[in-house]
Parts: structure tokens; sequence; C-alpha cells
């Protein structure tokens, strides 16, 4: 496993090459690349929770999630709840946990993580060439930069990325999927942002999508490595791709 870490204003940016239990993501064997996006706050307070030898709290740790999550309908920050979000199970909280505490030996303190700057991004693309890259497995990936996501997608094999920020952020529509949850709001993404929807839906829906292949509905019978149909307007598909709430 290999992790680049670095920092702008209040957001710590993670991209971890390695291998994923989430058998729905990619087979467990292949190495693949995934960014994850935390607050600044998070990782201050995981790293002084394992400089005091005191526990972490699930509800406390996801009630910082304002700078990396931002207004997106499932976080803490808008919700005022745990759990609304895919990403608030529990091995996955443990992952974060574990993934933070690491930081926190390699750099000792935040001060020490250095801002973004070119040798990130150099060491980032050799990384994620020819390979499954997953942007925003956790946190808001429209918070990376535009060049480095735009470079990494030109040297991956294939890519995947959703973002609740399509009306504030449009130049991404070429790389992430707007994250809609209705018509109205997948025509708003089409029509206003150019954006590719997925829409994860309770009840009716009229837009025409793809169902997710590696969805419930679809018997899994793809995972999202393999699939790449959630890679904005640049990479695989054309239309928007759609998936039922459980």
């Amino acid at each position: 496993m290999k992790r680049i870490t670095f920092k702008i204003k209040n957001t710590i940016h993670v991209f971890r090459y390695g291998k994923t239990t989430n058998s729905k993501i990619s087979d467990p064997k292949t190495a693949i690349m995934q960014s994850f996006t935390f607050s600044v706050d998070q990782l201050s307070y995981v790293t002084d929770n394992y400089l005091l030898n005191r526990s972490n709290s699930m509800h406390d740790f996801f009630a910082l999630d304002g700078a990396n999550c931002l207004d997106c309908p499932f976080s803490f920050n808008t919700s005022g709840k745990v759990g609304l979000c895919y990403t608030h199970k529990f091995s996955q909280y443990r992952g974060f946990i574990s993934m933070l505490k690491s930081i926190a030996r390699e750099f000792g303190s935040v001060n020490h993580i250095k801002e973004y700057n070119e040798e990130h991004k150099k060491e980032i693309i050799k990384l994620s060439l020819n390979k499954y890259v997953r942007f925003g497995s956790y946190g808001e990936p429209s918070l990376h930069p535009i060049d480095l996501v735009e470079s990494v997608a030109m040297v991956a094999k294939n890519w995947t990325g959703y973002t609740h920020q399509f009306r504030k952020r449009k130049e991404f529509a070429p790389f992430f999927m707007a994250s809609v949850h209705n018509d109205q709001q997948a025509k708003t993404a089409r029509d206003l942002y150019n954006y590719r929807s997925f829409i994860s839906y309770n009840g009716e829906l009229i837009t025409k999508a793809v169902q997710c292949p590696a969805s419930k509905e679809a018997g899994f019978k793809s995972v999202c490595s393999l699939c790449s149909l959630c890679s904005g307007n640049n990479g695989k598909g054309a239309k928007d791709v759609k998936i039922n709430i459980h």
C-alpha cells in the first residue's frame, strides 16, 4: 500500500494505492487508487486522541465533516445525523480512523503536512497509470485540484467519481457524476450544468437511466472498477445511472 497525503486550506487529501476489501468496488486481489478528503478538524481529533490514548467517537468524528463534505444532504454537517451517508458504516469508520492514526504517526502534526504541490501530483499520476481510480471514497472529490483530477483521468485505465457540488463546480462535469436523488435534480444537472447524473432514489423515477450493474437490482453483475459508467462526460457511457436506496 502506498499513500500520498497533502493539505489544501482546512482539508486533508489522501490518495491511497492498494487493495480494497469492498468486493462491489473491485476484485480484492487487484490494487486500485482511491481518494479521500478529511477535514483538518477530523485529523486533529484523531491525532489528539491517539497521543492521549483516548478512544474515538463515531458521532464526534463525523460531526467534524463540515470542511470536507460541505453541504452534502447526507453529511452530519447538513443533516445533524450520523448514518445517512453510505460511508457512515462502522467498518468504514474504523478504516478512516486507522488511516488517520497512520497519518498522525507519519507526520506527528497537521502542521507538518505539506500543501499540495507538483511533487504530489507527479507521484499520484505515476501510481494511477493504467489503474482504476475511485475519486471520493470519502469526502467531496471536487475539493481536489481540477488539474490533478484531469491529469489522473488522462492516465488511468478508468475511473469513477460523484459530487453533490455540481451546481458550484461545473468544471468537474467531464470527470464526475452529479449525485442526485430525483428526476428534477437530474434534469437540472443535465440542462443547466451539463452533468450526467448518478440517481439514488426511492419510489418512482421517470428519467431514462441505466441500472447500476453493481447494484442488487442488477444482480451484482459487475463491479465499479470494470463497469466505470460513473465517469462523467469524458468516460464511459452517455446516459444517467440509477440505483435504489436500500
